[in-house]
């Protein structure tokens, strides 16, 4: 079984922003999205319909990219710190065990023999 000790700060804090942007943008696209369509629904709009959809879709846009951005870099200080107290919990108390399922033997473990790996482990250290 191994045992996740570590993990990179900066590696989790870079994927942790990557995806709370990701998620940010389109979150807060598709809500823009829908308010400009109810806008359009519900009033009626001064001048030409399509100039007025693509000057909010661009505006929809620009703001989503500014939540995107926003939302990277609470996502990258979430990630740091998150990674940063793992660390200091697996050093006390023990980090995350991984068994792997090892393709090679596929014959199944006797309770005997899973027994005797489990007081090997017992005295590994």
């Amino acid at each position: 079984m191994l045992e996740v000790k570590k993990i990179s700060k900066l590696s989790l804090a870079n994927i942790a922003a990557l995806l709370y942007a990701l998620f940010g943008f389109i979150v807060s696209f598709t809500a823009l999205i829908y308010t400009l369509i109810k806008v359009i629904l519900e009033k009626e709009t001064a001048g030409k319909l399509a100039q007025y959809i693509f000057i909010n879709l661009g505006l929809d846009f620009l703001i989503a990219l500014g939540v995107a951005v926003i939302a990277g870099i609470i996502g990258w200080l979430v990630g740091l710190i998150a990674a940063a107290f793992y660390n200091f919990l697996a050093r006390e108390i023990g980090g995350i065990k991984i068994e792997f399922l090892d393709e090679t033997s596929v014959a199944p473990v006797t309770k005997a023999e899973s027994t005797l790996k489990d007081k090997q482990e017992l005295f590994k250290y």
